[in-house]
């Protein structure tokens, strides 16, 4: 499994660090999560840095004379929510008593959280859905914070280490930023509950809505259906009707995940994407499609939208 692209979070067997766990890591037989905790070679994902973080987590988990509340980014990886950007460093509730300090590969949250806030998740305490959401929506930057608020706002959606989990009504959000109204980044988590849009279908479709709405092109439709000749529907991420232009970001999962592409060639993925385009430029002549690398860019998905002739409004 080194190196997959199916690597899935999951729980490994952790080996406690001693000068022998450090001579077998240089010789390649363990590899170092952190400080006094390794890991069999298998068992690392060189690759999936959410994977690798999650490592991480149940190295500090175990390390901890008391158990620690697992926050922000980390809380966002056990409830199944996008983490754009994900760190090296795992997040924890501070309690106060550890004054907001990084250190060790910890970065402390020096934050007050009420008890209702902290629930038991696949063996690990972290902060409730709701909580995370709130956390997320008021610290990262915004097209990483709509990506996080999206998915959690959806009726139900899919964690690796939970299966579906139920969203959280946007009412419900609202309700908890507004217990702590004076707190740093609540008016930023109030526009991004705002903003935020559960039909979006990927963290990297999230993001390219919350950077077009910051570079100013009119909102786009979402998850809009346009009718086949042959009664069928065709459904596209970003839809500009008064322009004639549609918007599709394509994501790598979309051509070599076997959950979608059931089984099938690339050759064959590809020729039918190009008869799907062919049939949704009978209603919308502009076709623009971008992955990660624009869609998470704010000056360059402004730049590539322009150069296919969709313009600013603001």
């Amino acid at each position: 499994m080194e190196g997959s692209e199916d690597w899935t979070l999951r729980h490994v067997s952790l080996v406690t660090g001693d000068r022998r766990s450090s001579t077998r890591a240089k010789g390649g037989l363990l590899v170092k999560v952190r400080h006094g905790a390794y890991v069999a070679p298998e068992d690392w994902p060189e690759r999936e840095r959410e994977a690798a973080h999650f490592i991480r987590m149940q190295a500090v988990d175990a390390a901890m004379r008391t158990r620690p509340v697992f926050s922000h980014r980390s809380a966002a990886l056990v409830w199944g929510l996008p983490v754009i950007g994900i760190s090296n460093r795992v997040d924890l509730v501070g309690f106060a008593r550890q004054g907001g300090r990084t250190r060790r590969g910890i970065v402390w949250h020096n934050d007050a959280i009420r008890d209702d806030e902290v629930v038991e998740v696949d063996g690990m305490l972290v902060t409730s859905l709701v909580r995370t959401m709130v956390d997320l929506a008021r610290t990262r930057d915004f097209a990483a914070a709509v990506a996080a608020v999206d998915r959690g706002l959806r009726s139900e959606f899919r964690s690796d280490l939970l299966g579906q989990v139920d969203g959280v009504p946007r009412e419900q959000v609202i309700e908890a930023i507004e217990r702590y109204p004076g707190r740093r980044g609540i008016r930023a988590a109030r526009a991004v509950v705002a903003f935020a849009d559960p039909r979006s279908d990927s963290a990297g479709e999230s993001a390219s809505r919350a950077n077009m709405h910051l570079a100013g092109f009119p909102a786009p439709g979402l998850q809009v259906a346009l009718e086949r000749y042959d009664g069928g529907r065709d459904i596209v991420d970003f839809d500009w009707p008064d322009s004639g232009h549609f918007g599709e970001f394509d994501g790598r999962g979309k051509y070599l995940r076997e959950e979608f592409t059931d089984g099938r060639a690339l050759e064959e993925i590809l020729l039918a994407e190009k008869d799907r385009e062919d049939r949704i430029r009978r209603h919308r002549p502009f076709g623009i499609r971008w992955g990660w690398d624009i869609g998470t860019n704010l000056l360059r998905l402004r730049a590539h939208l322009i150069a296919h002739g969709l313009h600013p409004t603001r």
